[in-house]
């Protein structure tokens, strides 16, 4: 399949820096369902965990060297017998983010890529947020103020849903979404349902309200012809992008049969070209593909401490951390910026703009 109109998009619109450069990436997944749908009791996985794929990367001529891999895992203290590293080791236990940031491999693994000032690089999805963002994008209406005026309908519908998830889960399971037969009924609920809801002045909400009254009669493109209740039907799509987004780099991915058989059926194709080089190893033979595993599963709790909490909540959580974890959570910060001045495309999602919100204000916290 040729993707040299989405690599235009993302150099162009995206404005993705450095894109042209060559790395070396390598890759980690972490809570990938394979296939995300809605069941008769509501989603098949925890719709508030987020699919992350990322991991460690390098610029070509900077890569690590046998002994800095090797001084890293001295660090890690592990049985002689351990034949790979994984997230569950270095987790000890640790039951969120700000109690993992405090655990003495986790901090090993922090302070080795703070001080070799590697990148970490990784793209995640909410899959909750990416299952109702159809509704939006189907209405031509939510487009005229371009993409800004796009993306806050979405923030807010999707706030407004998660204020009231069960009706609307319950919702989406009556009329098998994404592939809606009687578009007039699900319109009128959900006009019905946001006027109940007294938004007051909400302009974005009662725009949305406005522009879904005159798709009674009409169809919500994006959500006719789908399978029953399959919202994403497989990941392929975000390994695709990541690839696409370097064509100049080395991407090294762990083992995924499923996506493997999918992208070998469809071999990614760049301005007429087949070269793009990215590689599925068996992670137990490429150290730097477990030392992605750790950095996916310090990012799945991240995420989860970000998801779990308001703006207001978070620079609360950020206010108490004791010495130890501020130390700790400023290299951390660190590093995530430091990725960000190589290239703006070491960090990619698929979220709503609170959730990024959230992200900024984290990387912008004075941890003094």
């Amino acid at each position: 399949m040729d993707y040299s109109q989405v690599y235009d998009f993302i150099a162009s619109v995206g404005g993705v820096t450095n894109i042209e450069k060559n790395y070396v990436l390598y890759y980690d997944e972490t809570n990938n369902p394979r296939t995300f749908r809605l069941t008769d009791a509501g989603f098949n996985v925890n719709e508030h965990e987020f699919f992350i794929l990322g991991g460690i990367g390098f610029e070509s001529d900077k890569l690590a060297s046998k002994e800095d891999i090797d001084e890293l895992f001295s660090e890690f203290l592990l049985q002689n017998n351990t034949i790979e590293v994984k997230f569950k080791h270095i987790r000890q236990n640790a039951k969120d983010f700000l109690e993992l940031i405090s655990k003495p491999r986790v901090i090993a693994l922090i302070e080795w890529i703070h001080e070799k000032q590697y990148s970490i690089h990784y793209s995640y999805v909410d899959n909750f947020y990416y299952t109702i963002v159809d509704i939006v994008d189907s209405m031509d209406e939510t487009w005229f103020g371009g993409l800004e005026l796009n993306r806050e309908l979405k923030n807010r519908l999707y706030s407004l849903i998660k204020e009231n998830q069960d009706w609307f889960v319950s919702l989406l399971i009556e009329i098998d979404y994404p592939n809606i037969k009687n578009h007039k009924k699900f319109v009128e609920k959900i006009v019905d349902w946001i006027w109940s809801l007294n938004i007051e002045d909400d302009f974005y909400l009662e725009y949305l309200r406005q522009s879904l009254k005159s798709y009674r009669d009409k169809q919500l493109v994006f959500l006719d012809n789908n399978e029953d209740r399959v919202a994403i039907s497989d990941y392929s799509t975000f390994y695709t992008n990541l690839i696409v987004t370097y064509p100049n780099a080395d991407h090294i991915l762990d083992h995924e049969l499923f996506i493997e058989e999918i992208l070998s059926a469809n071999p990614i194709e760049l301005f007429g070209h087949k070269d793009i080089n990215y590689k599925f190893v068996d992670s137990k033979d490429e150290r730097l593909v477990q030392v992605s595993d750790l950095i996916v599963g310090v990012l799945r709790y991240w995420m989860a401490f970000l998801e779990s909490v308001s703006i207001y909540g978070l620079n609360a959580e950020l206010n108490r951390v004791t010495d130890l974890q501020k130390v700790q959570l400023k290299k951390f910060q660190a590093i995530l910026l430091h990725s960000l001045n190589i290239s703006t495309g070491f960090k990619h999602g698929v979220g709503s703009n609170e959730f990024e919100l959230k992200i900024n204000l984290f990387l912008e916290y004075d941890f003094r």
